[in-house]
Parts: C-alpha cells; sequence; structure tokens
C-alpha cells in the first residue's frame, strides 16, 4: 500500500464546497500555500472521500471494495434524511469521473477502517458484522490480508447505542491510530472515552513492536466533543495538516504531533463544522500518489 509519506495529490469531494464553503476555501488556500496539489471528485453525495474512493496498493493498482455503510441507513437526524440511495456515493462513478482503473473486492468496507501503520494494516472488528463473518472466520481473515498484501491487526471497538449522539457509529480505526514512520504510532484519546477498550488496542500494537503515543492532555475542562478528532489530521509526503477546534488541547495535540513528525511542515485548519459532525481532516481527503498514467489531475 501507499504511505502517506509517498503521496503527492490531495482529492476533496466537491461537495465539500456546496455544504462548507467556508472549510473548503480555507482548506484549499491553505493546500495552494504549503505547495501541496489538489483536485475534486465529481459524482459524490457527501463530504467524506475517504469513505469511499478506493484504496491504493502501488503506483497503479487500486482496489475497490464495496460501499455500503450501515450508518447511513439507521441515523436519520445525523443525515437529516433517511433515503439511502441519495447519500450514498457510488465509488463507480466517482472513479470514472476521474479515469481510476482499479480491481474490485466484494468485501463491504469504508476506507476509513483501513490504516496503513507500518506493515500492517488496522481495520476495528467492524469489518466482520459488516461482511456478516465472525472473528473466528479464519477464511475471511485470510481474504483482508490477501486484499491488501499485508497482515491485518484487528481492533477492538464497540457502539452501545448508535442513537446516542455521541456515539461512534463508525468504527474507523484512522480515528484511533496515524503512523508517524517506523515503529513509531500516535493513538487518540480514546482512553478518555473507553479505558479498557483504548488498552487492548494499545496493547495490540505494542505486540506488534510498536511504540505507541497517546494525545492524552493535561489541561483542565477538557472538550471531549473535539479533542478527539487531533488523531485525523492529513499527511501529504512531508507535508502535515492538523485539524484544530480553538480550545485548550489544541496547543499540547499540535506538540505531540509535531514531536512524532520531526521531519514534517506542519500547519492547522480550523474545523469545528466538520468535526461536530464525527470526522476530520484524513475522512474529508483522499490522498494518493499520482502519476501520468495512473490519475487525472482534475480540479
Amino acid at each position: 500500500m501507499i504511505k502517506d509519506i509517498d503521496t503527492n495529490f490531495v482529492y476533496v469531494s466537491s461537495m465539500l464546497k456546496k455544504k462548507f464553503k467556508g472549510t473548503y476555501n480555507s482548506l484549499t488556500k491553505l493546500m495552494d500555500e504549503m505547495g501541496i496539489e489538489w483536485g475534486e471528485i465529481e459524482n459524490t453525495k457527501d463530504i467524506w472521500a475517504r469513505d469511499y474512493m478506493p484504496i491504493q496498493l502501488d503506483d497503479n493498482k487500486f482496489v475497490l471494495y464495496r460501499y455500503d455503510p450501515d450508518y447511513l441507513k439507521y441515523d436519520p437526524q445525523y443525515l437529516e434524511s433517511i433515503d439511502y440511495p441519495k447519500l450514498r456515493t457510488n465509488p463507480v462513478e466517482a472513479c470514472k469521473d476521474l479515469g481510476i482503473n482499479y480491481l474490485e473486492t466484494d468485501l463491504v468496507l469504508d476506507g476509513g477502517n483501513v490504516t496503513l501503520c507500518g506493515n500492517y494494516v488496522v481495520m476495528t472488528d467492524k469489518v466482520f458484522s459488516e461482511n456478516g463473518k465472525t472473528p473466528n472466520d479464519l477464511e475471511f481473515r485470510k481474504k483482508l490480508c490477501d486484499t491488501f498484501g499485508r497482515e491485518v491487526i484487528i481492533i477492538p471497538w464497540h457502539c452501545l447505542n448508535p442513537d446516542d449522539e455521541d456515539a461512534d457509529r463508525f468504527g474507523h480505526s484512522d480515528g484511533f491510530f496515524h503512523w508517524c514512520g517506523g515503529s513509531h504510532i500516535l493513538m487518540s484519546n480514546h482512553h478518555d472515552f473507553c479505558p479498557v477498550e483504548a488498552a487492548k488496542q494499545k496493547h495490540q500494537m505494542i505486540e506488534k513492536g510498536f511504540n505507541v503515543t497517546e494525545l492524552r492532555f493535561k489541561c483542565e475542562n477538557q472538550n471531549h466533543i473535539f479533542n478527539w478528532a487531533y488523531i485525523n489530521y492529513l499527511q501529504v509526503g512531508k507535508k502535515i495538516i492538523v485539524p484544530v477546534f480553538g480550545i485548550a488541547e489544541d496547543k499540547e495535540a499540535l506538540n505531540i504531533i509535531k514531536q512524532a513528525n520531526p521531519d514534517c511542515e506542519v500547519r492547522t485548519l480550523r474545523m469545528r463544522d466538520i468535526a461536530s459532525r464525527g470526522g476530520a481532516l484524513h475522512c474529508i481527503t483522499w490522498n494518493v500518489k499520482l502519476s501520468k498514467k495512473s490519475l487525472k489531475k482534475k480540479t
């Protein structure tokens, strides 16, 4: 799989400009300032480009999965609609518009639940229920590993009440870990929300030889509406954009991320409007390694 450090181009959904014009303008302006090339994906129905766009395995190889998320079906309050076909982006159409050639798999996935960490892919165990499988299905586990060409680490995830406004309905691994190269991984402050589950997740990564730094904060009156989302930053080559929210935790999170990525240029982007809906920068972007043979630059 293509590492963030090797990517050189960022796509955002054209819906971002329509629904969150301020964030769209700020993000694209910042990417221009940082020398990050970017384009738009047409034929999309929401802003979460990471979830429905294919996984890039190498320079000219993409794998497209079945994008059929349950949270678009049972969450009408969050999405202000219950018309599932009008909410679900057809990734085939999006890829066609960009001229992407891809392989297909019948796996039901979200791109946000496919996180590259060194020689491993990290996914939450939601992938089992999405595909009608059980955790002890060894054949299914092998299929996951074969699809990505590397071992898959399955971390625990739970959602007791999907109707709870504060529940994590999505089960995306990019809300828990971000690889910084080598054996270093940053982990969200999931310990503040579910310490037992967070301890299990951290232990799994340590067992695989990783050095895990948690984004834990020392300030008083912490803002749990937003402070989970720092882990969901965007890295393109050696350039990083971190979501911030105008809260006390911003400075601490920025220092931790800078220390973990000492060779990178690190900038920030205010993202209250997006994060309040359950995602951040990594969720609304699709960064790839662009070559003339693989993709067209569409802006």
